[in-house]
């Protein structure tokens, strides 16, 4: 199914569930990517980096942050550097370019990078980080059934590979009726406490990850 809707439906039945809330905000894992690079080529680099999936904010593109400072190098004998001589120490200045990106455009965006960088060896890192995503996410909701499921019967119903990270037996057997339903796999949410315990059904890598809280 699209959405977290459409799987509930799928595994619950439309006539049993109660009410859908999707769930906005949510902290989404991404990459900070950070690239040195000459002043006067910071523009082109980053419409490139934009290009393949870089630098997207809620519903801005092309977010950027920049910071002028100094590099220094020295290239081997058989280096051959963008600007200065072969085996002396140079000094040039250079925009610090930083750019949020998500999991599936990194490879795409370091690609891009170093195929279009003026010198011969970039310098660019890369950083895990949480950023909170504003949007609604119809992949992510809470369910609320009218009549509760075992998470036994549900599973039977579920036509892939299941990982269950310490489940107790004793919840196979038990009855829920409170459904979180994370189908993104990559965003970490904050999930109000309840009397009654909620079973997180979560997609990773076409994996299904099942959890009770």
């Amino acid at each position: 199914m699209a959405n977290a809707a459409g799987t509930a439906q799928k595994y619950f039945g439309k006539a049993n569930i109660k009410s859908i809330k999707y769930v906005s905000p949510v902290y989404a894992k991404k990459f900070k990517v950070v690239v040195f690079v000459p002043l006067e080529s910071a523009d082109e680099l980053s419409f490139k980096m934009a290009s393949a999936g870089a630098g997207n904010i809620g519903k801005y593109s092309l977010c950027s942050f920049r910071t002028k400072g100094i590099g220094t190098f020295m290239g081997s004998r058989t280096s051959n550097p963008a600007t200065g001589t072969p085996g002396k120490f140079e000094m040039t200045e250079e925009i610090r370019l930083e750019m949020i990106c998500p999991r599936e455009s990194l490879d795409k965006v370091i690609n891009i990078i170093y195929a279009s960088h003026p010198y011969e060896e970039p310098a660019c890192e890369i950083y895990p980080v949480i950023v909170k995503e504003t949007q609604l996410h119809k992949d992510t909701a809470l369910i609320e059934l009218k009549k509760p499921v075992i998470l036994n019967d549900v599973m039977k119903k579920m036509n892939r590979k299941i990982e269950l990270p310490g489940m107790n037996i004793k919840a196979f057997s038990k009855k829920y009726k409170r459904i979180f339903i994370d189908l993104a796999g990559k965003t970490e949410f904050s999930i109000t406490p309840a009397k009654e315990k909620t079973l997180v059904i979560k997609k990773i890598n076409n994996i299904i990850n099942i959890e009770v809280i």
